[in-house]
């Protein structure tokens, strides 16, 4: 038996109230304001953050590497995901440039105007900017079709380019080496940290019937939210300060979101082993929207982006 969602399917006006006032760009003296604002969006409705934080993502991209101002009506997406079994290649063509190929994980797929997406040249993956109105952009079948109850309202699908006009925005390689590249991976992890106050709430609504183990999970689970969120706003703060290096932003943005996705499982966990299954069984919005953070929370590559903070250069004070 299928499980239909808790919530009808987002559509466009859903996503419109969200994206008509811009947030403030990343870097730029309001990040935590910025990161605040995603994060309540996710603790209501990941699904919709999940199409609403790409749009402001692609404005401040287009703030700083260059390209057609989003208009007041558009909502753009941000889809740089290149899993080997999706490939998109960009052709230059006496300075017109043209898309064809297949991209996958587009979110939002139905739901945008525009999109920010990656793509393939002779010198490297670059950006590029295209209008999803053209001709020549059609879903596709090909790759996995999404199956899962997680996420499923975010709306995401492959899309299939051919010939499709389109505008370079930075140079190759510019969209990830960018301090910038890693604030907004900061703001992905606000979203989860977000959505992780989503699934307490459940537990918080409850605190006046708890027995003492069921408050020591309770504990637990306001001593990571918290922190975590002392965290952000100390992250922002460094953020509107100096100039970071793209160095000194990526060992932030990989710490960063380590513990963020470390306390998103960690409520799901501790709110579980509080209530029991009876929330997952029988409260529809909130399986929902333990499925959905499950889901949006394996953005971080786990043991592969923790060897990568290992990795990086020594201390920074």
């Amino acid at each position: 038996m299928s499980i239909s969602p808790s919530r009808p399917p987002l559509t466009s006006s859903d996503v419109r109230q969200h994206v008509a006032d811009p947030l403030p760009l990343p870097g730029g003296g309001g990040t935590a304001r910025r990161w605040t604002a995603l994060a309540d969006i996710a603790a209501d409705d990941l699904p919709l953050v999940k199409v609403v934080e790409p749009h402001h993502d692609a404005v401040a991209i287009i703030a700083e590497l260059g390209g057609p101002t989003p208009g007041a009506d558009e909502i753009w997406a941000v889809w740089a995901a290149e899993p080997p079994f999706a490939v998109l290649q960009a052709s230059d063509r006496d300075d017109s440039w043209t898309l064809t190929g297949t991209k996958a994980f587009c979110s939002g797929a139905s739901l945008v105007t525009h999109a920010l997406v990656t793509a393939r040249t002779d010198d490297g993956s670059r950006m590029f900017a295209v209008d999803l109105a053209s001709s020549g952009i059609t879903p596709t079948s090909d790759g996995p079709a999404w199956s899962g109850p997680g996420m499923s309202r975010a709306d995401t699908a492959s899309l299939a380019f051919d010939d499709v006009p389109t505008r370079p925005v930075g140079s190759a390689g510019a969209y990830v080496d960018r301090t910038g590249f890693w604030l907004g991976a900061i703001g992905i992890a606000a979203c989860w940290l977000g959505g992780a106050r989503g699934v307490a709430a459940t537990l918080e609504d409850a605190a006046g019937t708890l027995g003492p183990h069921a408050l020591a999970h309770l504990g637990a689970v306001r001593a990571a939210l918290d922190t975590s969120t002392l965290a952000m706003d100390a992250a922002a703060a460094i953020a509107d300060g100096e100039p970071l290096s793209v160095d000194r932003a990526e060992r932030l943005a990989h710490a960063l979101r380590a513990q963020a996705a470390e306390v998103a499982e960690s409520v799901v966990s501790h709110v579980g082993r509080a209530l029991g299954p009876g929330p997952l069984a029988f409260d529809g919005a909130h399986a929902e929207h333990v499925h959905d953070l499950q889901v949006f929370v394996r953005q971080h590559h786990a043991e592969r982006d923790l060897e990568r903070l290992g990795a990086l250069g020594g201390r920074h004070d």
